[in-house]
């Protein structure tokens, strides 16, 4: 990608990337956003304190 630049670790591993602002703006609006979507996850602010909710529900300590 164009104007993407990668930092290197020590041994050649990907440590970080520096994107573009104009590119890190079209990538922001494509993450997921569950109030987006209708059911349980509309209007829910914390989705991992939801979802933690949820499972909490369900474990019963047999």
């Amino acid at each position: 990608m164009e104007g993407v630049e990668y930092i290197y670790d020590e041994h050649g591993r990907i440590k970080g990337v520096i994107v573009p602002p104009e590119l890190w703006e079209k990538l922001k609006g494509e993450l997921f956003e569950p109030s987006r979507y209708r059911g349980i996850y509309k209007g829910r602010k914390d989705l991992e304190k939801s979802l933690k909710e949820l499972r909490d529900e369900w474990e019963r300590g047999f």
